[in-house]
């Protein structure tokens, strides 16, 4: 059955308690993962990502809090984060990324005739990770703000 606005716009609006782990392990954890990323990288000759130098847990006494969001603060957060990456200097890297993702699902086929690649066939998997990885930077930003 299909929700009504109101019932959607209510849905947005109710608080939900969001909790954080900060702790040296997750960031022990996370370094290895991006050293071996690097070290993936430069064996293909490519540079390695451009990054924090060092990562740390958030201190002990905000780590432990809960923080209570709104659906709405986190789709917020994220629109705040697309409006300052259309500014400046980063607004044209942001259009050309964009560009290059819907350019992954063009190809050409054995007679080569412009078609769908695979991502461009199954665009569910594509836009379901693109949202998980745009909510994921929402409640970040949302989390870091509280904190802040």
């Amino acid at each position: 059955m299909a929700r009504t606005a109101r019932q959607i716009l209510n849905t947005l609006s109710r608080s939900t308690n969001i909790h954080i782990r900060s702790t040296a392990e997750l960031a022990a954890h996370v370094s290895s993962a991006t050293a071996a990323f690097d070290k993936k990288r430069r064996e293909k000759g490519q540079a390695p990502v451009r990054r924090s130098p060092e990562l740390l847990p958030v201190p002990g006494a905000e780590y432990r809090q809960t923080i209570e969001l709104t659906p709405w603060q986190v789709l917020h957060a994220v629109a705040r984060d697309y409006i300052l990456a259309g500014q400046g200097m980063g607004r044209g890297l942001a259009e050309h990324w964009v560009s290059l993702k819907l350019c992954e699902a063009l190809g050409d086929n054995r007679a080569g005739a412009m078609d769908l690649t695979d991502k461009g066939r199954t665009p569910e998997r594509w836009y379901k990770a693109m949202q998980a990885r745009e909510l994921a930077v929402g409640f970040g930003l949302a989390v870091a703000e509280h904190i802040v």
